[in-house]
């Protein structure tokens, strides 16, 4: 099949309004939690084929980089992600601060806030061949066995 403009451009229309909505769910907290996938996923969709659509279009948006719009448009954009990225980074979010907390707070505290049963825990843990080590926090201890914070958190909230 030939790359052609009557497959790309209904394909990139199509996905760039699934991730645009998407995005809108997500940022007014809309169906939280079931959007990420469909906006993750169709996101990178999405570049695949603005990128196939720059590749088909290329003659005719030479002309547009070459304007003095595009390169205001360019440096707006940049500025604007910037600004937003280094807000991010000297305010990062609450879901962000908590899982650091968690990830830091020593395995016993986490295990008193998440309700849950330290003795079945352990014997969970030892189960997998983790050990349990007392006082340590729960990033020590995927650290030190050498497995991933998803399967400990995982085995902890079973």
């Amino acid at each position: 099949m030939k790359l052609s403009r009557s497959y790309i451009t209904p394909l990139i229309t199509i996905v760039f309004f699934v991730v645009a909505l998407s995005g809108l769910l997500m940022f007014f907290h809309i169906f939280d939690g079931y959007t990420e996938v469909v906006h993750e996923i169709l996101g990178l969709f999405f570049v695949v084929f603005s990128v196939l659509h720059v590749i088909l279009n290329w003659k005719a948006l030479k002309i547009h980089f070459k304007k003095r719009v595009f390169i205001l448009s360019t440096i707006v954009v940049a500025v604007i992600s910037i600004l937003l990225v280094i807000q991010q980074h000297n305010s990062p979010k609450f879901d962000t601060i908590l899982i650091e907390r968690i990830t830091n707070a020593p395995i016993e505290d986490v295990l008193k806030v998440l309700q849950v049963d330290s003795i079945v825990v352990v014997k969970r843990l030892e189960a997998n061949e983790i050990s349990y080590i007392e006082g340590a926090s729960m990033e020590e201890i995927w650290i030190n066995n050498k497995v991933t914070p998803k399967k400990v958190f995982d085995l902890i909230m079973e």
